[in-house]
């Protein structure tokens, strides 16, 4: 069996047909990367504003199509509406989860799943387990490979709809938190606190706001005993100064972007123990009832 297939039986699993579905096609199959600019990013963010305003809506399809993207309706695990490219044109748009009804107001975000191994298994489980509004993936690699020369670093996309989805999240939920979650390697760290920590958490910035400070507490209890370390305070490395969806937020006025570093052993058993991810989800929902 090959590894694609045995890697698609086991999402199948782990997350039911409807939730593994958001991950396929493969990355290896992104053709090219869709040119971005600010007419597509004004036109992204207007289609996740009414999205999220109205998943119903007629317009959107009309909307979505504009700029290459498609809207099919939820799958049998949640309600809402899923807006990704047509089936044979992967150009690296992303993929996107806009839940509808009572809605807990968190974007859970993978930008590089594949390459931070398990990130974005893990923001599918959260968004199936939490409610929350909504989530977002990529769908070209991060980086080239013989398989796929198309790639590219939603982080640094400042004019992609993966950006215009956030934005349109802070209109919608503007106490609301939009949680990016990355993967790190300890070996490349150059610091102590770095090689030894769980979690790097920032929020892009020198200056962590007190939420992200009390979402550090937090976390420290919850997954103990998984060190988490804040960035600038704690360790001088992942700060996501450069994050494209950071400084577009805060362009907005949005003080809830979180950027969460973890640890390649803190993924695995994140992916592996449901209890844990309750625990994470705590977390990361609390005082946004």
């Amino acid at each position: 069996m090959k590894r694609g297939t045995i890697l698609a039986a086991t999402l199948l699993v782990t997350l039911g047909t409807g939730l593994a579905a958001i991950l396929f096609p493969p990355l290896r199959d992104a053709i090219g990367i869709a040119p971005g600019g600010p007419a597509p990013l004004r036109a992204a963010e207007r289609l996740f504003n009414d999205a999220m305003t109205d998943p119903g809506s007629r317009s959107l399809v009309a909307e979505a199509a504009s700029i290459g993207l498609e809207v099919s309706a939820g799958g049998a695990d949640w309600e809402g509406v899923r807006i990704a490219e047509p089936a044979g044109m992967c150009e690296g748009r992303g993929i996107y989860l806009l839940r509808d009804g009572n809605v807990r107001p968190v974007a859970l975000t993978a930008p590089h799943r594949g390459a931070d191994r398990n990130t974005g298994t893990l923001a599918a489980q959260l968004f199936l387990e939490t409610g929350a509004a909504a989530a977002a993936w990529n769908s070209a690699p991060r980086k080239p490979t013989s398989d796929c020369p198309a790639a590219l670093d939603l982080a640094k996309a400042p004019r992609h709809p993966f950006t215009g989805f956030a934005l349109a999240f802070a209109d919608r939920f503007p106490q609301g938190r939009i949680v990016q979650l990355h993967g790190f390697d300890r070996s490349k760290r150059a610091d102590e606190a770095g090689r030894s920590a769980g979690i790097i958490l920032s929020n892009g910035t020198m200056e962590p706001e007190p939420g992200l400070l009390d979402l550090a507490d937090c976390l420290s209890v919850a997954l103990a005993p998984y060190p988490v370390r804040v960035f600038p305070y704690e360790t001088g490395e992942l700060g996501a100064l450069t994050n494209a969806q950071g400084e577009a937020l805060r362009g907005k006025g949005f003080a809830g972007f979180v950027h969460l570093e973890m640890a390649e052993d803190l993924r695995a058993a994140l992916v592996a123990d449901e209890m844990l991810r309750a625990q994470l989800a705590q977390c990361l929902f609390g005082g946004l009832e």
